[in-house]
């Protein structure tokens, strides 16, 4: 009869014990702490979607450079006493923003470069990044979509220098909703994300040529789900966490099969070994090896 006293999944518990996003034991870039766009001068309020202000409006007046508030310095156009038009403003500390104003907020269309180097250009209302933008940041990383009072949210793309993208949704600066994270070295997911994290259902492409199509949470395959090696061996089952727990069933692309408990990423428990021939042998496993006839 074949041998079954050692039979396990070996060809993909190491496999499985690696972070899902492929990231080698560093942070994944997807997740990497968000940079909310700095706001570069006093003010706030709600988003009203006013057009943008023109050079032909009314009142508007062109002044020299001249030195404002808290020593920050503007050139451009004026209405009355408030920079209203299109001018620059340059603060004491080195922020920047060359853009539309409205009641000296920023308003319409502008570029805003932080002393850190990240530069924002896009959409404003009432001193908030809001609507559509694109933020990039010193290493050449950047985020291009929608925005809303400063944060990211709605729809957008997100590049990493190593070559790793997001495009999807994001709420609240976090991604959230479906979308499609590519890694640098080649791995792939499309499904739902929820803050940050890849959480519901979706389907994950190994650089190894695996594929797991299945339940996420918090970042991990937890839930019910299928692996699909390379070779044609097959998982389907529960994971907790990244590894095969629960129940399941391995089959190898010899056709042979185990199905039964699991811990781990290993049999552990009450399971069947069915050979070649198609033969079922009942038995208790632990650790990965079989413990009793």
């Amino acid at each position: 009869g074949t041998p079954i006293q050692n039979i396990c999944c070996a060809e993909n518990d190491a496999a499985e014990k690696q972070n899902v996003y492929d990231d080698r034991g560093r942070r994944p870039h997807l997740f990497a702490e968000e940079s909310v766009v700095a706001q570069p001068w006093n003010g706030g309020g709600k988003a009203d979607g006013a057009p943008l202000p023109t050079a032909q409006e009314v009142g508007l007046k062109e002044k020299p450079e001249m030195e404002v508030e808290d020593g920050a310095r503007y050139k451009g156009q004026w209405r009355g006493d408030r920079r209203h038009g299109q001018g620059v403003l340059l603060r004491a500390d080195g922020q920047r923003y060359e853009g539309s104003f409205r009641d000296s907020l920023a308003h319409g269309r502008g570029m805003f470069r932080a002393v850190n180097g990240n530069v924002y250009e896009g959409q404003w209302v009432e001193d908030r990044a809001h609507g559509f933008g694109k933020f990039t940041k010193p290493d050449g990383s950047t985020y291009e979509g929608e925005w809303c009072q400063d944060v990211k949210s709605g729809k957008g793309v997100e590049t990493w220098v190593n070559g790793a993208t997001y495009t999807g949704e994001f709420s609240s600066g976090q991604k959230h909703g479906l979308g499609v994270y590519v890694s640098g070295s080649g791995a792939r997911f499309e499904g739902q994300f929820r803050r940050d994290k890849m959480d519901g259902t979706g389907q994950y492409w190994f650089p190894d040529g695996r594929v797991y199509d299945g339940n996420w949470r918090a970042g991990h395959m937890s839930g019910m789900g299928t692996m699909v090696w390379p070779n044609g061996s097959k998982y389907e089952g529960e994971y907790v966490s990244g590894l095969k727990s629960g129940e399941g069933t391995f089959t190898w692309s010899g056709g042979m099969a185990y199905r039964g408990q699991w811990r781990n990423g290993k049999q552990d428990g009450r399971g069947v070994f069915i050979d070649p021939g198609g033969v079922e042998h009942v038995g208790m496993w632990h650790n990965g090896e079989r413990t009793i006839t």
